[in-house]
C-alpha cells in the first residue's frame, strides 16, 4: 500500500473558519475514493505566495492509503474537489514522496 497527503485548510481565504459539515462532506468523499482516510491529529500551520500574495494557512492533514500506484489519478481528482469545495487558490497533495500543489 501507499500513503497519500492532502492539506486542508482550516479557513476560508477571509479568515472564516470551515464548518464541522464542510470537512465532514470532504472524508466522505475520501471514504468513498479510498475506503477510509485518517486525520493527523494536531494541525499545520504555513504560508506560501501566489502572485505577490501571501496566503497564511492552518491546515488539518488527511492521509489514505492507496493499494496500487494506479490510484494516484483518484489522489489528484480529490485534490481539485477539494480545492472547489473548499474555496481555494490551490490545494497541497503529497503522493509517493513527490509534493504538488493542485
Amino acid at each position: 500500500m501507499f500513503e497519500a497527503y492532502v492539506l486542508i485548510p482550516v479557513y476560508d481565504n477571509e479568515g472564516t473558519i470551515f464548518s464541522a459539515e464542510d470537512h465532514h462532506q470532504f472524508e466522505c468523499l475520501l471514504a468513498e475514493r479510498f475506503d477510509g482516510f485518517s486525520l493527523v491529529p494536531s494541525s499545520l500551520t504555513g504560508a506560501w505566495v501566489n502572485g505577490g500574495k501571501t496566503y497564511h494557512d492552518e491546515l488539518r492533514a488527511y492521509v489514505v492509503a492507496l493499494r496500487s500506484i494506479a490510484q494516484g489519478g483518484a489522489v489528484v481528482e480529490v485534490a481539485q474537489a477539494a480545492k472547489a469545495h473548499y474555496r481555494q487558490e490551490a490545494i497541497y497533495i503529497r503522493y509517493l514522496g513527490v509534493s504538488e500543489v493542485i
